[in-house]
């Protein structure tokens, strides 16, 4: 009996201790695979308005992200208000009452002159090519985008500023009170370039910030009318999710997600290779795909110069030798590889001038089909680059070329400018891979 009762404790310990030891090894066995393979903790995702209005973003002198009331405004010169949408990098601007995000182009995606006899931004040719134009060629427009809110008093002077009178659109421009609230030349909303505002001044002027980032009002002198840059501000969603970036320029925040292969479907902004050269997408139309070169044409790494005409006439032609035109469709075209890619493409030569009012949407105007041409007035990402000829007429004898400010000037036919092409690609191409950002351009196939 009491050996039985010895062997029943003996056999109760030994379970016991076996317990204790796998017990014990388990657990050493659990730490030190946790300490090889550490868990991936997953990035939880953010909206937009929550990432940026974070209390650690909250600052209450110097630069920064100011908190006013229920809304927020960037002030002075920030560095991680960057964000991409639709192939454009974009400065935020403002986190609305609503969570809504106000947001300006870095830089002026075009230049042209504000309207005809008018200081009402409804009323401007600005707002029509905005609103009508520029706003289709965004991605998603419908689904991103809210109205915007903008100031529209009448300024008297720099040194009285106001906002007492509010309109909204799909999209607007920066007005002074807002340019003044985040610091104004000493924010990051001077671009170094001229670019218009919404507000009119006194003996129906509209103010623009200059290239210096100063507030001036000389629109127009006598029937001359001025070209300025226009940077469009647009307002998002703010429960967009961020996909990836953290607001720097090297890093901006993006909200889109990007898949498609077809090139029919890319955005207005992004980067191609085509013939081993670099080119940015300017508009995506019924003929295909519409690029410009992301530079000047060059040989042996030379920049080439070339007047638009060696005669008085300022009519891109591609059957005159003493045009840039035939130049552009004989010798050049010639160079690229890939000619198959290309379709031939009507392109406008409508005179921009103050016989034609401004009006960059005549009805009647002629056309040249070619399968090289330039840029012209109102198209996008003019103010890329400077110093070269637009295949927009002006008065007679004169072309439009764009100045390092942002301004368009109407100069001769015959100087030597710098030459920017533009080509219109299939829309039945390929994209092979990239993701069409400047460091990384869409490769095409077939």
């Amino acid at each position: 009996m009491k050996k039985n009762k010895v062997a029943k404790i003996f056999v109760i310990a030994s379970i016991l201790f076996m317990i204790a030891l796998c017990g014990i090894y388990g657990y050493r066995l659990i730490y030190y695979y946790r300490l090889e393979h550490p868990k991936v903790k997953q990035e939880q995702k953010q909206t937009l308005a929550s990432r940026l209005i974070e209390p650690s973003n909250i600052v209450t002198s110097g630069d920064g992200l100011y908190q006013d009331n229920n809304t927020y405004y960037y002030k002075g010169i920030v560095s991680n208000n960057y964000i991409e949408y639709s192939g454009i990098l974009w400065r935020i601007v403002r986190i609305n009452q609503d969570q809504s995000i106000t947001m300006i182009s870095e830089t002026p995606l075009t230049s042209m002159v504000f309207g005809y006899q008018t200081d009402k931004f409804e009323q401007s040719y600005a707002y029509k090519w905005l609103n009508e134009e520029f706003y289709n060629k965004l991605n998603n427009s419908k689904q991103y985008i809210v109205d915007t809110h903008y100031c529209v008093d009448t300024i008297e002077s720099a040194e009285k500023i106001s906002c007492n009178e509010q309109k909204t659109s799909k999209i607007a421009m920066m007005n002074i009170f807002e340019y003044l609230k985040a610091s104004g030349s000493k924010s990051y909303l001077n671009s170094g370039k001229n670019f218009w505002t919404v507000n009119p001044s006194n003996g129906g002027k509209i103010w623009f910030i200059n290239q210096k980032g100063l507030v001036t009002d000389e629109s127009f002198s006598g029937s001359s009318y001025h070209s300025y840059g226009i940077k469009p501000m647009i307002t998002i969603k703010g429960d967009l999710t961020i996909t990836k970036g953290n607001g720097t320029i090297e890093e901006p925040l993006e909200f889109e997600t990007k898949t498609d292969k077809e090139l029919k479907n890319v955005s207005i902004g992004n980067y191609v290779n085509y013939s081993d050269q670099m080119w940015r997408i300017v508009d995506v139309n019924d003929f295909g795909i519409k690029i410009a070169l992301d530079g000047y044409v060059k040989i042996k790494e030379e920049e080439v110069e070339k007047p638009f005409s060696t005669t008085s006439s300022n009519i891109y032609d591609i059957e005159s030798s003493k045009n840039i035109g035939y130049y552009l469709n004989s010798t050049y075209y010639k160079t690229l590889k890939d000619q198959d890619y290309l379709v031939e493409y009507p392109f406008k030569i409508s005179p921009y001038n103050n016989e034609q009012k401004y009006n960059y949407q005549v009805e009647n105007y002629e056309t040249v089909r070619a399968k090289i041409g330039l840029l012209q007035v109102t198209d996008l990402f003019i103010d890329d680059f400077s110093d070269y000829a637009l295949m927009t007429p002006s008065e007679e004898g004169t072309v439009f070329t764009v100045l390092e400010d942002g301004r368009l000037y109407a100069d001769m036919v015959n100087k030597e400018l710098k030459i920017r092409p533009v080509v219109v690609l299939k829309e039945s191409l390929k994209i092979k891979n990239g993701s069409g950002t400047q460091t990384d351009p869409f490769n095409l196939t077939v």
